[in-house]
């Protein structure tokens, strides 16, 4: 489902272009499929025509399009709604249809809403409606933070999971969010509010608002948001490793993703988890810039700004014209010690008599020869320090790429250490495995496995689920894995494989919901609906098997 973030950026882009234009003519399905009677009644979007859009505002994931004489177009973009102009081409995650819900041919460009539902509303009752809950929208830059606790501590008897989806008490959170905050707060999802207490209860508003601002910005640039996320659709949790529970509970039935050993409703549990304005967060992802997070709204300020953006609260509310204190002296004294120690320590695998050095190309004698020394990246050279910079958000510390990566010790390399090159700048040796039948076989078996490769990039291509097309929903496929703005138009479908079901039909996936033993496990089954379906039955574990 489109979410805030994404319903925030259409109003954006919406009121840029078409604000101001009058409407000459509207068409779509919502105008031409209509009966008869309905035909003679005439279109309640006929008073479109002539009027003029004055403004366009969203709230969490409605679009509300502005006219005059308190006409309102209410747009809400369901699962994959998409807005396109002057008939550019559907891009890879819109929705299925080709012709538009609603189409208004307006004096310079022709907006079309497609896979969305509209209706035709007050503008007063839209706008009064804005008025009440824009505080509580988790994209606003107004956002209330206490406010949204404590609406949320109201509802002491359902879950935790429901209340959050709730579009009444924080407009714009989606399942996405949902997920991911939760996990970064460490709070299970099948927990009820009257289980949490009050500070936790803000962590977890705080953990939605911070997610949301990391999906409006990789929305907004075009940038692939699964690299910050940590528990949805994941099988293994990044932070113990351990198996994801997945199932739909409460009133909406949404997949919930969650790690029984991490989420366990505990502050211990989630101060584990870094915080984007950590001390330890700023000083090992971003040494140039440290934000502030505004108390009241929970905006992200620029480390220079002595009042927030948004609301004008004060950084420091002793003394609101208090300046920023130097940076190094954040910096607790001993973790600079620690800091210059570790970079004075030797390298084990160097000092170890069990490696010997292969003679060097380089021209220094062995005598005068310096031992080798670990590479320290730079901001610049650092692959993800760009997109540091460029959306302001920390790497959780926590995370698989954040952890220090540690050589195995000496005594368990079966290995020889094999020279490279030295130039007078870096000098750098890598270490063999000797082969062993064991992992003979493991290589053997991931040439079998090897990725699919898209025909444009000849890159690792995307592995996805078909759930839009009836006639294929989950089925397997693979499609490039690159933006949307690069990717190539590789398609293939990757469930040939499968056995066929009772009907002689290519068997799909499915997986295990209930929070039992079998959670998670994977069982191929009759692509037909219930109704229709075969008993085919078979795990997936088991014929991998034989």
């Amino acid at each position: 489902m489109v979410e805030g973030p994404g319903c925030k950026l259409k109003g954006e882009k919406l009121k840029k272009r078409a604000k101001g234009q009058i409407v000459k003519k509207i068409s779509g399905n919502v105008i031409e499929k209509r009966n008869k009677a309905e035909r003679e009644a005439g279109s309640p979007f006929d008073v479109l025509v002539g009027m003029k859009l004055t403004d366009v505002k969203t709230l969490g994931k409605e679009l509300f399009a502005i006219f005059e004489n308190d006409a309102c177009l209410r747009v809400h973009f369901l699962m994959a709604g998409s807005t396109r102009y002057n008939n550019e081409p559907k891009e890879f995650g819109d929705g299925k249809s080709e012709t538009p819900r609603l189409k208004l041919f307006m004096t310079r460009d022709e907006v079309g809403f497609y896979d969305s539902a509209v209706e035709m509303r007050s503008a007063a009752e839209c706008l009064a409606k804005y008025d009440e809950l824009i505080d509580l929208d988790i994209c606003s830059p107004t956002f209330n933070a206490k406010r949204a606790t404590d609406i949320i501590l109201e509802h002491q008897d359902r879950l935790i999971c429901d209340v959050i989806l709730d579009q009444l008490i924080l407009p714009g959170v989606g399942n996405i969010i949902k997920n991911e905050a939760l996990f970064n707060a460490g709070i299970n999802p099948n927990s009820k509010v009257k289980e949490l207490s009050r500070e936790l209860v803000s962590f977890l508003v705080k953990m939605n608002r911070d997610f949301t601002n990391i999906f409006y910005k990789c929305r907004k640039e075009g940038k692939d948001l699964r690299k910050h996320m940590n528990i949805y659709r994941k099988s293994k949790c990044p932070e113990c490793g351990g198996k994801v529970t997945k199932c739909k509970p409460g009133e909406y039935e949404r997949a919930t993703f969650f790690c029984p050993s991490c989420q366990t409703n505990t502050l211990k549990s989630s101060k584990k988890l870094p915080t984007k304005n950590s001390l330890l967060g700023w000083v090992t992802a971003n040494k140039d810039m440290i934000q502030w997070s505004c108390r009241i709204c929970t905006l992200e300020n620029k480390p220079a700004s002595n009042r927030c953006s948004a609301c004008l609260t004060p950084r420091f509310p002793d003394s609101p014209n208090k300046t920023q204190p130097h940076l190094q002296s954040e910096v607790p004294l001993q973790l600079q010690q620690d800091q210059s120690e570790e970079s004075q320590l030797p390298c084990p695998l160097l000092s170890s008599p069990q490696l010997q050095c292969a003679p060097s190309s380089s021209t220094s004698s062995p005598e005068t020869r310096l031992p080798a020394q670990k590479h320290v990246l730079t901001d610049e050279e650092h692959p993800n320090s760009g997109l540091q910079r460029k959306y302001k958000f920390k790497r959780l510390s926590n995370s698989p790429a954040s952890l220090p990566s540690t050589p195995p010790p000496v005594s368990q390399l079966n290995s020889v250490l094999v020279s490279t090159p030295v130039t007078h700048q870096t000098r750098s040796h890598r270490i063999l495995a000797l082969p062993t039948p064991k992992t003979r076989n493991k290589v053997t078996a991931e040439r079998e496995e090897a990725p699919v490769l898209c025909s444009g990039h000849k890159l690792p291509a995307r592995k996805l689920r078909a759930e839009k097309s009836a006639e294929n929903r989950g089925r397997i496929f693979f499609v490039c894995d690159l933006p949307k703005k690069n990717q190539c138009s590789f398609f293939m479908w990757g469930d040939a494989h499968h056995p066929l079901c009772g009907h002689g039909k290519i068997t799909v996936i499915r997986e295990v919901l209930k929070q039992n033993a079998n959670n998670g496990r994977e069982f191929y089954c009759c692509p037909f609906p219930k109704t229709k379906q075969c008993d085919f039955f078979q795990w997936v574990d088991d014929v991998k098997a034989k």
